[in-house]
């Protein structure tokens, strides 16, 4: 197991995107007030969604692995489908270190997910869902594996009968299937049990800002899907 590969993780998740000193719903038994008939274009209701994650076994009976080659799960042989060559194309940016623009309350989970929104529509003409959960104090992306091929690489996501794949995009990389551990709030996840969690669905990083500015009360962790110029400045600086 790559030690540096989970200090990255230990250091991102405790960072800022995690208070261990705020109440979530989660440990309150409270739950988001209703908002009815507020839908994205998907026809995903913006409320509490049930999912359920569907992760076949690749042939060979293994799971995707995590080392010192691929800790994003890098594809070592050129692919057909596009979600490898995104997984492919992220794991550059964990390679030049994309996690230490990581900023709580600034460049963080939030605003790195609005650049990644940003990005993979303008170069692979995917449309990126917006994740939010409450309960993770978290936020992320979601890829409709119908739009991106379907791959047992990477775990499967099952939102409202509809397959996902999703980008954690403080890495950043394509969520996998792995036993690798840490600790939130003193308690144990794998990345798959990290991300079953309560969550919001969104087409837009403007649609997620609009649903946060009602509930932030309830959210306890920063959420700005805007991109500032002093962010700009920093990920102008890291692309030379």
């Amino acid at each position: 197991m790559d030690k540096k590969f989970i200090l990255v993780i230990l250091f991102v998740f405790l960072s800022g995107c995690i208070d261990s000193n705020r109440t979530t719903p989660a440990d309150t038994g409270a739950s988001l007030p209703e908002r009815p008939g507020i839908t994205n274009n998907s026809g995903i209701n913006n409320q509490t969604v049930n999912q359920t994650a569907n992760s076949p076994v690749p042939a060979g009976g293994s799971m995707l692995q995590t080392d010192n080659t691929t800790q994003t799960g890098i594809i070592t042989n050129q692919s057909d489908l596009l979600i490898d060559r995104i997984s492919l194309n992220l794991s550059t940016f964990y390679d030049k270190k994309w996690f230490n623009l990581y900023h709580a309350d600034e460049l963080d989970c939030s605003r790195m997910s609005t650049y990644f929104w940003g990005y993979l529509r303008s170069n692979y003409h995917v449309a990126p869902k917006i994740i939010i959960s409450y309960q993770r104090q978290h936020a992320w992306l979601a890829l409709k594996v119908s739009d991106v091929g379907n791959s047992s690489k990477y775990r499967h996501w099952n939102i409202n009968g509809i397959d996902y794949y999703y980008v954690e995009a403080t890495i950043p990389k394509i969520v996998t299937d792995d036993n690798q551990k840490f600790l939130i709030n003193g308690q144990p996840y794998t990345s798959a049990q990290f991300y079953d969690a309560t969550i919001h669905v969104f087409d837009s990083p403007s649609d997620a800002n609009d649903f946060h500015a009602d509930y932030s009360a309830l959210g306890g962790f920063n959420q700005e899907f805007v991109l500032k110029k002093n962010d700009l400045d920093k990920i102008r600086e890291f692309l030379k």
